[in-house]
């Protein structure tokens, strides 16, 4: 973390970091993005497979076929857990590379440091925030341990979700914290050194 967080442009317009940290973070946020994305992909053939079994066989009636109608046991239950999961997957890469909703009418023309100002106050605000769902959300994993709540059809585990979900949000707090580390490095130097907002992308 001594060295300037400085980040390289690559192949799709994504800076790349250039520090050990940096890097390392970058790869661990993906591989569970991607995770993320296969499970968010699973929701939407599950909820597809529902609706053309439900569908399917009632426009098909009159046909007089009498096709039974059929639907993934515990649909909506599998959707609800899998949305949580995907969404908690994806904001470690999203604070890491900067993709949050930015409104930079005030600030764009600003020299960076004065811009790494702000980005440094909202990191630290997002840092505190972050903390507090961590502890909350730890504290809730393990309620439902012990307790051993599962879901009313399928009878899942509650604490399956509760887990990755645990690990996504305490890598959130990591990242954040990095990018507060981020802010000041730019807000020394004068220069930005990480990836830009999104809508400058």
């Amino acid at each position: 973390m001594s060295e300037p967080a400085q980040f390289l442009p690559f192949a799709g317009g994504v800076a790349r970091p250039e520090t050990r940290v940096g890097r390392v973070l970058e790869a661990v946020c993906g591989v569970v993005a991607m995770a993320g994305g296969f499970v968010l992909v699973a929701i939407v053939l599950i909820s597809n497979l529902s609706v053309v079994g439900r569908s399917l066989p009632l426009l098909l009636d009159p046909l007089g076929l009498g096709i039974p109608t059929r639907a993934v046991p515990g649909d909506i239950e599998l959707v609800q857990l899998g949305c949580a999961l995907a969404v908690f997957s994806y904001l470690p890469l999203c604070q890491l590379r900067r993709a949050n909703v930015l409104v930079g009418v005030f600030t764009k023309n600003l020299r960076p440091c004065y811009r790494a100002m702000f980005d440094f106050a909202a990191n630290l605000l997002f840092l505190v925030l972050t903390t507090m769902l961590g502890v909350q959300l730890w504290h809730g994993t393990a309620e439902k341990l012990s307790t051993y709540d599962t879901t009313m059809f399928l009878r899942i585990p509650e604490w399956w979700a509760y887990v990755p979900a645990l690990a996504c949000v305490w890598l959130l707090v990591l990242v954040t914290a990095y990018t507060v580390v981020r802010s000041l490095i730019e807000v020394a130097t004068d220069r930005s050194i990480g990836p830009p907002p999104s809508g400058e992308h």
